[in-house]
């Protein structure tokens, strides 16, 4: 089944369920699913994931992830926000993605500090992957995770003003600077993800539901991935 008429199915069938009025919570989960959520800028994509894996029941890793990147480097948290979406080595993907990454001495490559720390934060998610159930949020982690099974990807946005309001109420940006804070933020993230998986950012057919956060409001949008999850599971 391909990614958008999945997508399609379970609009259909949440939409009727609802429409019942007979949405049941998560089913216990005797099979593993990975949740990725990708992300707009201020479309609630992390209270999103936070939810939804509360909901399930699972596993949520967010900030988490780069807490284990600097473990594993025995770089500072701070210093790895400052530079792990520093591009400078196009060399990089057919390392991180043609088998070289995992176990290879990275130290021993020709590559920037941004390079090496993305090839630590590729191993992390996939080993976070084997371990269990679990809702990842951001990282291109549906990239990495490209090949398996068991994986459900998700891309949140919305329309500029929700973005905007969610901005200045929820981080603190001041109402004049948030239209530009909230375009540098996504075209940071598109870059990002562009760059290190040679696919475009945001684009649907890298994932199995697109979300407008801004149209469903962030409790429905959970609910959605939820019952996603769940029809996934039935299967």
């Amino acid at each position: 089944m391909t990614k958008t008429s999945f997508g399609c199915i379970i609009i259909v069938k949440v939409a009727a369920r609802q429409a019942c009025n007979l949405r049941q919570g998560a089913y216990i989960m005797d099979k593993k699913i990975i949740v990725t959520i990708s992300r707009e800028y201020g479309s609630g994509g992390r209270v999103i994931g936070r939810k939804v894996a509360e909901k399930l029941g699972i596993a949520f890793y967010d900030r988490k992830i780069i807490e284990m990147t600097a473990e594993k480097s025995g770089l500072a948290v701070s210093f790895i926000e400052n530079t792990e979406q520093k591009i400078k080595n196009k060399f990089l993907h057919n390392l991180a993605f043609g088998g070289y990454c995992a176990g290879a001495d990275i130290g021993a490559a020709q590559l920037s500090l941004p390079d090496k720390l993305f090839i630590a934060t590729c191993d992390i998610i996939r080993h976070i992957a084997d371990e269990g159930s679990c809702v990842i949020v951001g990282r291109c982690a549906d990239y990495v995770l490209k090949d398996r099974q068991d994986v459900i990807d998700i891309f949140v946005y919305a329309d500029k003003e929700y973005k905007c309001k969610r901005a200045v109420e929820e981080y603190g940006i001041a109402p004049e600077k948030a239209e530009s804070e909230v375009a540098k933020a996504d075209k940071y993230r598109a870059n990002h993800y562009n760059y290190y998986t040679e696919r475009t950012w945001g684009d649907k057919s890298n994932y199995h539901l697109c979300l407008n956060s801004g149209f469903l409001g962030i409790d429905k949008t959970v609910d959605v991935i939820v019952d996603a999850v769940n029809e996934y599971l039935k299967d």
